[in-house]
């Protein structure tokens, strides 16, 4: 009697862990200080791809974002696609959000302040955003030159200009890692953290009139087209200010 009694302990306490793996379900983020939060872990109802028209097969895919374990990860397609929420976002924000790269190759970014991707006839509609919004790199190589103007937490400008924008450029916590991303945009004003420390700030002001505009203004996230840009995103969520 005994040893059954043993044994019978050992496979109820079995049966139990078993049973508590699959209870152990994730339970959605949940945002404090005020803030919205715009992914929880589980819900994209309100998120939408960018698509891409009218190009030849091999430059017709834009990737996609999957849930994993209550994190947006990239699929990286044949050309630049953007995950972006479908609520405008107020006038005047800060969003906060961590990311993990897989790799030191990862190339992404954080797109704020542009207008709905479908609203100026593009055949990739995720130039949108790269054209009339600003991209909150993310890329420890800073390519294509090797420019700090070009690194992660740098807003990035594909014409290389560096007017208005003061850097002091922090490292990425290693690969596999979760670095903290927050953006403040006010009027003008971009002011990028990472992980607590102020990397960036930049003054739009006189600078690009048709880029950057409050209203009505949304927020993504970059698919790169490149395997090797593995990423992942969470607990993202933003606060009005004034």
């Amino acid at each position: 009697m005994r040893v059954v009694a043993r044994a019978g302990g050992r496979l109820g306490r079995a049966l139990a862990r078993r049973l508590g793996d699959h209870l152990a379900v994730p339970k959605p983020f949940e945002a404090p200080d005020g803030f919205t939060v715009l992914f929880n872990g589980f819900d994209v109802r309100k998120w939408q791809m960018t698509t891409i028209t009218k190009q030849a097969a091999d430059r017709s895919n834009p990737g996609h974002f999957r849930i994993v374990n209550g994190t947006l990860e990239a699929v990286a397609g044949n050309d630049m696609g953007i995950l972006w929420y479908t609520e405008p976002t107020p006038a005047n924000f800060i969003l906060r959000l961590q990311w993990l790269r897989w790799t030191q190759e990862t190339n992404s970014g954080v797109y704020v302040r542009f207008p709905k991707p479908d609203s100026k006839g593009y055949s990739n509609t995720a130039f949108v955003a790269d054209d009339f919004g600003f991209e909150i790199q993310i890329d420890e190589n800073a390519r294509p030159d090797g420019a700090d103007i070009h690194r992660t937490g740098a807003i990035y400008r594909k014409d290389n200009r560096t007017d208005g924008e003061t850097l002091s450029l922090k490292p990425a916590r290693a690969v596999g890692e979760w670095n903290d991303y927050e953006i403040q945009v006010k009027g003008q004003l971009y002011t990028v953290k990472l992980n607590g420390e102020t990397v960036c700030m930049f003054d739009n002001t006189n600078r690009y009139p048709n880029r950057g505009l409050p209203t009505p203004a949304y927020i993504g996230l970059q698919c790169y087209a490149d395997p090797n840009s593995r990423i992942a995103f969470r607990h993202i969520r933003i606060k009005e200010i004034t």
